[in-house]
């Protein structure tokens, strides 16, 4: 009996303490719930939250918009940001310090910097760099009232995106053959086009406007449309077009309207720029009048036939000639087959003389004669090219030879023979009356 009361005995002194070892964890764990607080709610932090706006191009001043956070659990005064560092490209404008008086915990405001990005800033990412300074206040149980406690100053950086501008310009525009005169066909038109700005032109393309022209007009389909594809900041690319050029148009400066298209940062943009084409003068020519001797052409006659020119273009022709060019189913054989008719000016008229035969067996017909017009241009403007002008002059053969006898002097004998007819007649009529 006095054995199991003492183990009764023992089991309790156990158990209290095992009570008052629960109960002093559960003070202590509660002590320390009700003490401390987590760390980033204990002091003051100041942080930059927002920027309105970040992009910039090239030669920009803006208004930037910054939100100021305090992002602690302690109240800030005297808060200054001040410009700490910043690339060669991007600045503050006016004041370099921005000042707060109160910036209470989890609170935040806004301030105002102006931000100047230089001509030529590379693209891309430029930070502005603030140096933070403030004073943490809060209240002090040991002495009993707030105190305002400096802090160690932090820096903040702001970053910006600075983005080019597309410049699209045209350089050099190269023509081959080099001079462009009236009537030429299928002429290389080179046109330079450059990206002088800064950001990156996508899918370029240009189209050289002939429609809008008289003047010109595309050698083929899809002459007037060249495309470039990317072209970088500083890039230059050629765009090549082939271009008719109208007859007898006046020589000077003509304009042609060239579009370009291109994509900027997923945007389709497009422009018009005129490049210009001079047109050289250049002599002309039309068949003024023709006749031929005789004025009735028959198989077999010898003709001289008579041609007019005018030079109806702007510059003077030398060593203007006229020639005669073979034709298959003309019946003429011709003993002079050009004449040279000197130099015209412009609307000055001249005359060539050529010569032919007609064939003996030639029908009774309208011929279509070609006849080709040669001359060099004028020297004295620096104009050694040689012109060709092909036109054609209609020739008619009135009567053939079976409209006629091929023993000479047929008609003056066939004439005789009435005239003998009708005398004897009249003769053997007086001699009836006689009798």
């Amino acid at each position: 009996m006095p054995q199991i009361q003492i183990q009764r005995e023992r089991k309790r002194d156990m158990q209290k303490k095992a009570f008052v070892v629960a109960a002093i964890c559960i003070y202590i764990f509660a002590f320390s719930f009700a003490f401390v607080t987590p760390v980033g709610g204990a002091f003051s932090s100041v942080i930059i939250t927002d920027v309105k706006p970040t992009e910039f191009h090239p030669g920009e001043t803006k208004e930037v918009v910054l939100t100021v956070k305090n992002n602690g659990g302690r109240d800030a005064r005297d808060v200054r940001l001040e410009l700490y560092q910043s690339t060669g490209y991007i600045s503050l404008v006016g004041p370099t310090t921005v000042q707060i008086n109160t910036l209470n915990s989890w609170c935040e405001k806004e301030v105002k910097v102006t931000v100047h990005v230089t001509e030529g800033a590379t693209i891309g990412t430029q930070t502005i760099v603030f140096k933070c300074s403030w004073k943490e206040s809060y209240f002090d149980s040991t002495k009993g009232k707030y105190v305002n406690d400096p802090q160690e100053p932090v820096t903040l950086g702001v970053s910006f995106n600075v983005k080019g501008d597309v410049i699209i310009s045209v350089g050099t525009v190269d023509s081959d053959p080099t001079d462009i005169r009236p009537g030429d066909r299928d002429i290389k038109i080179t046109v330079d086009i450059e990206n002088s700005g800064d950001g990156v032109a996508k899918n370029v393309e240009a189209n050289l406007l002939c429609s809008e022209t008289e003047e010109f007009k595309p050698s083929r389909s899809g002459t007037d449309r060249s495309y470039i594809g990317r072209l970088n900041s500083g890039d230059s690319e050629d765009a090549t077009f082939y271009i008719d050029v109208a007859e007898n148009i006046e020589s000077k400066k003509y304009g042609i309207p060239l579009l370009i298209k291109y994509i900027e940062e997923n945007v389709r943009i497009e422009g018009a720029i005129s490049i210009s084409i001079l047109v050289k003068p250049k002599p002309e020519f039309e068949i003024v009048s023709s006749y031929t001797e005789p004025t009735n052409i028959s198989a077999g006659d010898h003709v001289v036939l008579h041609v007019r020119v005018r030079n109806v273009g702007s510059e003077e022709g030398e060593s203007v000639s006229v020639r005669v060019t073979g034709e298959a189913d003309v019946p003429f054989d011709y003993d002079v087959t050009s004449d040279h008719v000197g130099n015209l000016k412009v609307n000055e008229t001249g005359d060539a003389i050529l010569e032919f035969d007609v064939d003996e067996d030639a029908p009774k017909k309208i011929y279509q004669q070609g006849l080709e017009i040669r001359c060099t241009g004028d020297r004295d403007l620096g104009d050694d090219k040689v012109y060709t002008v092909n036109k054609q002059i209609q020739l008619e053969v009135t009567s053939s030879s079976s409209e006629s006898s091929s023993i000479p002097g047929f008609e003056a004998l066939f004439s005789l023979l009435v005239l003998l007819l009708v005398f004897f007649f009249i003769e053997l009529r007086k001699k009836e009356k006689e009798r």
